[in-house]
């Protein structure tokens, strides 16, 4: 069923909602601490609201790849829970949704770190470097697709 050789069985669906289950803690971890960030700004720091307002963006943004992982988690719990816990049979569309927003959260996941990183690299180095660096990960990045896409056909 699943494109990198994943079945449709239940310890597959073990490993991939213990992923779904991990990633959605580490967001989980990162969205408590930009709420506390929000609460440790002075109540007398005259640029309060648009640090609290910049961190809130953030928190929306960070929801793209959140809600979507704890979504797939939940679905893909029930698929594996439902039928030992309860007797009833989960319905078939739970896995490929489950599964379908488990890809989107990491795509925007990946997306996200590599827009923090070059945030973060084009504050530290030269302009052309960092597109030449940017260019050289992009590379990087079709030749792993190929090679995945060649082994798979």
């Amino acid at each position: 069923m699943f494109a990198a050789g994943l079945q449709n069985t239940t310890s597959d669906l073990l490993a991939i909602l213990g992923i779904a289950i991990a990633l959605s803690a580490y967001l989980s971890g990162i969205r408590l601490y930009a709420i506390q960030k929000i609460a440790d700004i002075p109540d007398n720091d005259p640029q309060k609201e648009d640090k609290k307002r910049k961190i809130q963006v953030k928190l929306a943004w960070l929801t793209l790849a959140d809600a979507p992982m704890v979504f797939s988690a939940f679905l893909l719990g029930l698929t594996v829970l439902l039928y030992p816990v309860t007797g009833m049979t989960p319905f078939r569309w739970f896995v490929p949704l489950g599964m379908g927003l488990f890809l989107f959260a990491g795509v925007a996941m990946v997306v996200q770190h590599a827009i923090a990183w070059y945030k973060t690299l084009s504050e530290l180095i030269d302009q052309v470097a960092l597109n030449i660096t940017l260019v050289m990960l992009i590379v990087a990045g079709v030749l792993w697709w190929i090679f995945l896409y060649v082994e798979q056909h």
